[in-house]
């Protein structure tokens, strides 16, 4: 593997491997299991490190994909816990019921129904309606991590929710799953955003220094996934590469959208990203003027404040941004991602706001001022009524723009626990393992997105036009007989 690109999980133990025992290797990082199969297909990476189990059960879907049968590091899977008072009575408990199901042969039946591909049982336990007299826990979980953790017909289940949801079954808890990135999950459970993780998790003594680990639940080892020798192949002509075409169009199709009725979780997703946009960019709008009222007569508090807010909020990439809410400043609060990331967008629609209310009013000639003093207009008559017509049609263009970019923008909440268009997108992926479908899919439905919203934008624009104004409409309030 020298000189070789090597794919890595962002966030896994896989990079410590790769560093010890493939020093040579070029590293590549990504965010899913998906990712790297998409990648490896494209020729992106020559190989990726990955547990053995989860390579064993991806390989029934991806006929090219097989790996060295050569494990570079063994190591024990189990649930992640805070380390606190709680996490510790947490961990205790569900080290006890980890050992009580593998004695019993409990545990092995749960493994072979997954790994068997038995998916007659796939999703069985419901862990939605346990009657949670001891109170509900929340695990962090990220469903690419298949089979530990994976998304069938909408609802997450796996390895790992079957021993969770059994658990909190015996020991009377309800159980909420949150999604997430992979890379967010343990920082979930320090911020106190969950009280577990439950995604395929290897102890690591690394890990461990900051985290608490169950009893294991499953032994596995990384290995090298690679392509098959004869993974590529080639059509006879181009009649039957055309017809080959539209029959995998046709194929992907079904698996993206009709197969386990995914259109369902596009559609969730679509829903979300709209929510966050529509509700980011009126309340950012409200308080992005709000805050220019304020400081427009040079108010030197006003503009001292909002400079430094600014300043923080435009200077921030928007994933730290998230993160920072969702984390710290809200992280002991019961507030969902999807109202940390319209509170996030909300500041960071409402500082454009401001600048193009300068930058619109600005380019207005002092000259108008003059004139309407002159015909008696007072002073908050005259920015109404004289200034603001004549500035928006300056800023309009610029605002259809930052809706443009809010929008796009929103494609990074997956990191924070919201389950988006783009993250919906990601779950499908990791289910279909299609190379590039979903992400057309998702690509398409955002360019329509934007084509209504500038739709919207540009209708507003018309209206607001001053030179479509009555002169009546103009003139009200000021005495036009003197």
């Amino acid at each position: 593997m020298s000189d070789k690109n090597i794919g890595v999980m962002t966030g896994s133990s896989f990079d410590a491997v790769a560093r010890d025992m493939l020093p040579e290797a070029k590293e590549r990082y990504y965010n899913s299991m998906a990712d790297m199969i998409t990648a490896i297909k494209a020729g992106k990476i020559d190989a990726f490190l990955a547990d053995e189990p989860v390579i064993r059960y991806l390989m029934a879907d991806n006929e090219e994909l097989t790996f060295i049968p050569e494990t570079f590091v063994d190591y024990d899977f189990a649930y992640a816990f805070p380390k606190n008072e709680e996490g510790q009575k947490l961990c205790d408990e569900i080290s006890e019921y980890t050992r009580r199901i593998s004695s019993d042969g409990t545990l092995n039946r749960i493994l072979d129904t997954w790994f068997g591909r038995d998916e007659e049982n796939w999703g069985a336990s419901d862990y939605e309606h346990l009657p949670a007299s001891n109170g509900t826990l929340t695990m962090a979980v990220d469903a690419t991590t298949t089979p530990f953790i994976m998304l069938y017909n909408g609802k997450l289940t796996g390895i790992e929710v079957d021993i969770a949801a059994g658990f909190c079954e015996e020991y009377g808890y309800g159980l909420e799953i949150k999604n997430m990135s992979f890379d967010a999950v343990l920082p979930a459970i320090q911020t106190g955003k969950a009280d577990f993780v439950g995604a395929g998790l290897a102890i690591t003594p690394e890990r461990a220094e900051s985290v608490l680990f169950s009893e294991p639940h499953y032994t596995g080892g990384i290995v090298l996934a690679v392509l098959k020798a004869d993974a590529v192949t080639e059509t006879e002509d181009e009649d039957e590469e055309a017809k080959g075409l539209w029959d995998s169009i046709r194929i992907s199709f079904e698996k993206t959208f009709i197969r386990e009725q995914r259109w369902r979780m596009f559609l969730r997703g679509l829903l979300t990203t709209l929510t966050i946009t529509l509700i980011s960019i009126i309340l950012g709008s409200l308080l992005g003027f709000g805050v220019y009222m304020l400081c427009r007569n040079g108010n030197r508090v006003a503009n001292g404040i909002t400079g430094v807010c600014t300043w923080l909020v435009q200077g921030m990439p928007t994933v730290v941004l998230l993160m920072i809410f969702y984390y710290i400043i809200f992280g002991k609060l019961a507030i969902g991602g999807v109202w940390v990331a319209v509170i996030c967008f909300t500041l960071i629609f409402a500082a454009a706001v401001f600048a193009l209310l300068k930058m619109g009013v600005g380019a207005v000639d002092k000259g108008q001022y003059e004139a309407a003093c002159a015909l008696g207009y007072s002073e908050t008559h005259t920015f109404f009524r004289v200034i603001l017509p004549q500035a928006l049609p300056h800023v309009m263009p610029s605002y259809k723009g930052e809706i443009t970019g809010l929008l796009k923008a929103t494609s990074v909440v997956g990191y924070i626990a919201v389950q988006d268009l783009t993250k919906m997108g990601d779950l499908v992926r990791s289910r279909t393992y299609e190379a590039f479908f979903p992400l057309i899919a998702v690509g398409i439905i955002y360019f329509m997105l934007e084509g209504l919203l500038g739709f919207m934008v540009n209708r507003l624009s018309r209206v607001l036009d001053p030179k479509r104004r009555k002169n009546e409409d103009i003139l009200k309030g000021v005495n036009a007989d003197d």
